[in-house]
């Protein structure tokens, strides 16, 4: 029987977003169709069904599973300070390799990371800078947050939208100088 989480579901998934990756470097997402991942992928559209409630939630799945991989690119914590140059550089690199993927992910973002399992980075990094520099309301923290975001989502689409033509180096430098200045990160 194909449970949830056993070998045979595991495959279908797999198949699925391979499938959706091809399909992403061929045509516009909005000609992607459920019907056409499913055939691509050879499964039918109970098992795209069972998965996903829709492209998009495939999509947040599939970027989240690459945010899990990428995560484990990065060295033991305290090792890097964050939000430095040198912090967003295995990030940057991660970005280039999948490219295709977040050319598409980037153009679809519905709500800002903070939503989408960013909690650990909020409680045990960011809040903490904005303590430290003096600001304690969590209205006023997410504003600042949010303006960073923003901005760091919009070049990073920029950047894939170019196809990662600007190196990873120069990259890092221009979005750290998007990082608050109330961090005091310098």
């Amino acid at each position: 029987m194909n449970t949830k989480n056993n070998r045979q579901y595991r495959e279908a998934a797999r198949d699925m977003e391979q499938a959706m990756l091809e399909l992403m470097n061929t045509m516009p997402l909005k000609k992607i169709t459920v019907c056409r991942i499913c055939s691509r992928a050879g499964v039918n559209r109970s098992t795209f069904y069972a998965h996903y409630s829709d492209i998009y939630h495939m999509i947040d799945q599939m970027e989240n599973n690459l945010r899990r991989e990428l995560m484990n690119e990065y060295p033991v914590p305290g090792m890097v300070r964050p939000f430095s140059v040198e912090s967003f550089l295995p990030f940057l690199r991660f970005i280039r390799e999948h490219k295709d993927f977040y050319k598409i992910a980037l153009g679809t973002r519905r709500e800002f990371p903070i939503e989408q399992g960013f909690e650990p980075l909020w409680k045990q990094v960011i809040r903490p800078m904005f303590k430290k520099a003096g600001i304690h309301s969590e209205s006023e923290m997410m504003f600042y947050f949010v303006g960073f975001q923003a901005s760091f989502t919009m070049i990073l689409k920029r950047w894939v939208d170019q196809g990662c033509e600007e190196r990873e180096e120069r990259m890092a430098q221009i979005l750290h100088s998007t990082v608050p200045s109330v961090w005091g990160i310098s």
